[in-house]
């Protein structure tokens, strides 16, 4: 039986479209101007860079680290790995600017740049307490709701929006300015992707079943998240409430995400072989190689045009750059593949 979120094509839809998502915003907070970032299509398209975002991303990646069967060991490493990748991003995204701030144009801090707690750190870090949370269960339900929680609720608490120079603070706590996904709250998201796959794993006949009751339940979900979707919209358009948020805005996104998921799973399972389909497909599977392309071209790019673009031109920018980084990621793995072959051949 297919489930709602598997390697198939509901979870790399949702990766491509929060990859499609996480390009556009990038561009609109390094390119577009105050003025058209102050407009109401500018607002918007923080609004798809938000919930549609990093928590959707986050939160299929726990589902997936719910049901893998790798060792502590494995996850340990690949945690390590992918925060020192967030880190080497960092620095790469960065290098006209740190350039520039070592040629004195700049009074800036270049560790703020270096050490900034971006999504990568996040995935990273989230893999090392996943793993270490399944050396005590790997399904206790309470537990991990209780987690869950206890991240969401404290997290609006830790953050006084004081900049704290103590770098390693930026990746948990984020009172700084360059701490964008500290764990407090956004492993919260984490945990309810792991929580919704052993949920799933105990009442999937149910949950496929779809009864009136599901009707009337998503129907409800549905009209709490209208009447609330202006204070999401508010929260997403202001960045430091938005990378900092408290458990009000959590249950919003935990509510969107459940809505967003099943529409998404429903679109995939009946809309059939369609371009945009498996275009999103594409950029799903491979959304760690494109997510890497696209900030080192709008982070270098943005030193030399920074919050200039009008609101047509940052469109532009988001076109091309969204179609420059598919490419690359094309070439990207060709080569690898080319790469690969030899080696087995070799061996």
């Amino acid at each position: 039986m297919k489930t709602i979120i598997s390697r198939n094509q509901t979870a790399d839809v949702l990766k491509g479209l929060a990859v499609i998502f996480m390009i556009q915003v990038h561009v609109m907070e390094q390119f577009a101007s105050v003025a058209a970032n102050e407009t109401i299509i500018g607002h918007i398209f923080y609004f798809l860079g938000g919930p549609f975002c990093a928590p959707v991303f986050v939160a299929v990646m726990g589902y997936f680290l719910a049901a893998s069967d790798k060792s502590f060991m494995f996850l340990l490493k690949r945690g390590v790995a992918l925060f020192l990748l967030g880190i080497l991003l960092n620095i790469v995204r960065s290098i006209h600017l740190l350039i520039t701030i070592f040629q004195g144009k700049y009074d800036l801090d270049p560790l703020h740049f270096i050490f900034g707690a971006d999504i990568l750190t996040l995935a990273g870090l989230s893999i090392v307490l996943i793993a270490l949370l399944q050396l005590i269960s790997k399904k206790n339900l309470l537990l991990y709701l209780s987690l869950m929680v206890l991240f969401a609720v404290v997290g609006s608490f830790v953050h006084t929006g004081v900049n704290d120079h103590r770098f390693y603070l930026a990746f948990i706590t984020g009172n700084s300015s360059y701490s964008y996904f500290p764990l407090f709250p956004w492993f919260s998201y984490v945990l309810s992707g792991y929580i919704f796959k052993l949920i799933y794993d105990q009442y999937k006949n149910y949950i496929h079943k779809f009864t009136y009751i599901h009707r009337i339940f998503l129907g409800l979900l549905s009209l709490i998240l209208l009447v609330f979707t202006p204070y999401a919209f508010k929260i997403s358009a202001d960045l430091p409430a938005y990378y900092h948020h408290g458990f009000a805005f959590f249950l919003w996104v935990i509510g969107f995400m459940m809505l967003y998921v099943v529409i998404i799973h429903y679109i995939t399972k009946w809309v059939k072989i369609t371009l945009v389909i498996d275009y999103l497909s594409w950029t799903g599977q491979n959304v760690t190689v494109i997510y890497i392309i696209q900030w080192i071209i709008i982070g270098n790019i943005a030193t030399a045009i920074y919050r200039t673009q009008n609101l047509i031109q940052s469109v532009l920018w988001f076109v091309g750059i969204t179609l420059v980084s598919c490419l690359l990621a094309v070439v990207y793995m060709k080569i690898k593949a080319y790469y690969q072959s030899r080696s087995e051949d070799l061996l």
